[in-house]
């Protein structure tokens, strides 16, 4: 017979020793915005240069812009203030003017849809430009977008509550605004129950075989009715 070695039994009473586990914080805010920073590659002085110099020649295109825009030429100033947003570098603040720039063309233009699109644009560089908000609330309010041309009139008011336009508008919409969200709070609870039949309608049920009855708390109950 062959011997076999003998294996040590371990002692479960005595486990071997581990190194203790090391628990490190974590990170806080202002280590990780730190951590970001250091990982960010500066400009170059060269790269600085080049960004001012397209935002110069952005600006000289939006002064072209104007010129065309003066003489009633509201399709070469369209031009020209595309070509300064196309120039000017991501981030720049300035290039909101621009947006807005182009915007007032196509409000003259009749072109509301594109109006309201570059308004949109300009708000999301700069979000208190009130010149924009108006020119995208009287764009709304053309397309009949009552709801949306109102809460740009509030929008206004609360940057500037003296604004006469914002105020005139805000009070001419007040009223069919709510109206038009009671229509569409309708035409939404007609819709779900619409849904809700026809669920319902698969056991032989309906909506209408349930009632709701408003309690004291506020709340409601349901009661099921044949």
């Amino acid at each position: 017979l062959v011997k076999m070695p003998q294996i040590e039994e371990l002692n479960l009473e005595d486990p071997p020793e581990y190194p203790p586990p090391v628990f490190r914080e974590p990170p806080t805010r202002s280590e990780e915005k730190d951590d970001e920073k250091e990982g960010e590659r500066e400009e170059t002085e060269e790269e600085k240069a080049a960004k001012q110099e397209a935002l110069q020649r952005a600006r000289s295109l939006k002064e072209d812009g104007n010129k065309y825009f003066a003489a009633y030429d509201y399709d070469n100033a369209v031009a020209m203030y595309t070509e300064a947003i196309e120039t000017a570098p991501e981030g720049e603040k300035e290039k909101a003017v621009f947006y807005n720039n182009r915007a007032t063309c196509y409000f003259k233009m009749g072109k509301h849809d594109e109006v309201i699109k570059d308004c949109t644009s300009a708000l999301k560089i700069d979000p208190d430009y009130t010149k924009c908000l108006l020119r995208r609330a009287q764009s709304y309010e053309t397309e009949k977008k009552v709801c949306e041309a109102f809460d740009d009139y509030q929008k206004i008011l609360k940057l500037d509550p003296s604004n006469q336009l914002a105020l005139s508008g805000s009070a001419r919409l007040e009223k069919p605004a709510n109206e038009e969200r009671e229509r569409q709070k309708e035409e939404m609870l007609g819709k779900l129950k619409d849904l809700g039949n026809t669920v319902l309608g698969k056991f032989g049920l309906s909506l209408d075989n349930f009632k709701a009855t408003k309690n004291a708390e506020g709340g409601y109950s349901i009661s099921f009715q044949q």
